[in-house]
């Protein structure tokens, strides 16, 4: 017994340092790989959080660096990640590797949460499994190291339905309180982490049945003091992530009120059906696995063949599938970003080890990890080779303007992309009109100094032409706005 112990927590720990191994490659990079624009959004709140780090609540509110002269307010999940960066920076200074840090943390926190997830809800064996296919699925290696809310979110779902799984097997006062706090903070991190709300509940207040005992009597359960404890733990669920979004929300202008957008739809880009669906299936395909996803699928059909024996885990698992196909097909198919996949990773991860767990565990089991790891890492990870590449055109550009302009100079970029803000610690504007005569007209009223022209501008020849002719260009791709 002592030695299978000892066995599974080697196996845990060489599940861990893999994880960490796949999540430290370009850990030392400028924040301008695939997701350069969120990544520099997350980096910016850190930046405009320094010097503020004890002007509580205030510097909880999100600040970016555009669309104004100074940093804006916006509406935005709770900034665990740029908060902790700031703090960082304030100790160790201010460089890129530290958010990145924060993140691969978090993700390893996931894996850790995968395992004891899969552990409470069925056993040790699928725990690992677990834990070793989250490790490796390609969407998770990757977006376990951007500085992106994303691994915070996961971190903090996983581990509120690891504890809700655990709470829900004893009868003590405040169980609720810890599953309670960190749904709050997994829906703070990010609002679509609300999807796991009932799954959690399955979990802490499934009517289990006692040993020796035929049918349990649901109203007595709900007699035993549950409605109170269900009341308190919604209360603490939702009500703060409630009290944030309505402070935030009231607090930014209409244009920055991103998280209500995405709500209203707003944020979604329009697509003919047929794309948003042949990208949501590559996305799945490739970057989630297709091996896992078949995998998975067997692990749905073992809980529907041991349904009497597997109860709450076999309720919970079928009622978390369902909530995520619903999530796949409103919130993933009409927005076309392979990240709002990630709260799938980890069912898919559990199904699959639950499939592979109902083999016996020898060389039939170890095959089948080997196979599916080895396909769920390889295929997604060479697909994902151009998302580890870094536009370090970008960088150089913006260290210029802050090394050669002055500190409350305003910038007005060429074009959507606002990374350049973060490296050159200015704010300022961006040219947003898609028509170049509308965008010259636009020049003129907005209040900047300098007009930066984007290593990757959409503008034509026709408009930078006319930019040249009319303003001197003072650095590479930087034109002088005033005379003064």
């Amino acid at each position: 017994m002592g030695g299978t112990i000892r066995l599974r927590r080697v196996l845990f720990w060489l599940i861990l340092l893999g994880a960490l191994g796949l999540r430290l490659r370009g850990i030392g990079n400028p924040l301008l790989d695939d997701q350069a624009w969120r990544q520099g959004d997350t980096a910016a709140m850190a930046f405009w959080m320094k010097g503020h780090l004890i002007d509580f609540p205030d510097v909880f509110f999100p600040k970016l660096s555009y669309d104004g002269v100074i940093a804006q307010r916006v509406e935005l999940e709770f900034p665990f990640l740029p908060y902790l960066t700031a703090c960082t920076w304030a100790i160790a200074g201010q460089a890129d590797i530290w958010g990145r840090a924060w993140a691969v943390g978090f993700s390893l926190l996931s894996v850790w949460g995968i395992y004891r997830l899969g552990r409470e809800l069925l056993n040790d064996t699928v725990g690992l499994l677990a834990a070793a296919f989250y490790a490796v699925v390609p969407l998770g290696v990757f977006y376990g190291r951007v500085m992106m809310p994303e691994p915070v979110a996961q971190a903090f779902s996983i581990w509120a339905l690891a504890l809700a799984a655990r709470a829900g097997t004893q009868r003590r006062y405040g169980r609720v309180l810890v599953p309670g706090m960190l749904m709050a903070l997994a829906v703070l991190s990010k609002l679509p982490q609300l999807m796991i709300l009932p799954v959690a509940l399955c979990l802490l207040f499934f009517p289990e049945r006692p040993s020796g005992e035929g049918t349990r009597d649901v109203r007595r359960y709900f007699q035993e003091g549950i409605g109170g404890e269900l009341a308190l733990y919604l209360l603490i669920a939702l009500g703060l992530p409630a009290l944030y979004y309505s402070w935030v929300h009231v607090g930014s202008p209409e244009a920055s009120r991103f998280v209500s957008g995405i709500i209203r739809g707003q944020v979604a880009e329009a697509q003919p059906p047929l794309l948003s669906y042949a990208k949501l299936v590559y996305h799945m395909a490739l970057y989630l696995s297709g091996a896992l996803i078949l995998t998975a699928a067997a692990g749905i059909g073992r809980l529907l063949r041991c349904w009497r024996r597997l109860r709450r885990a076999a309720v919970s698992l079928l009622l978390w599938s369902a909530i995520s196909l619903l999530y796949i097909g409103w919130i993933c198919l009409p927005i076309p970003l392979d990240y709002y996949l990630m709260p799938v990773a980890p069912l898919l991860a559990l199904l699959a080890a639950l499939a592979l767990e109902g083999m016996e565990f020898r060389r039939g089991a170890l095959t089948g990890v080997i196979v599916v790891g080895l396909l769920v890492c390889r295929l997604g990870t060479v697909e994902m080779e151009n998302k580890y590449a870094v536009q370090i055109d970008y960088r150089s550009q913006a260290l210029w303007l802050k090394e050669h302009t002055p500190t409350d100079s305003v910038l007005l970029l060429s074009d959507e992309e606002p990374m350049t803000f973060y490296y050159a610690e200015r704010a300022g504007f961006r040219l947003l009109a898609e028509d170049d005569r509308q965008a010259c007209a636009q020049i003129q009223n907005l209040p900047a100094q300098y007009l930066v022209k984007l290593p990757q501008t959409r503008r034509g020849s026709a408009f930078w032409q006319e930019i040249e002719g009319r303003y001197p260009e003072v650095g590479p791709g930087v034109f002088r706005l005033d005379d003064d």
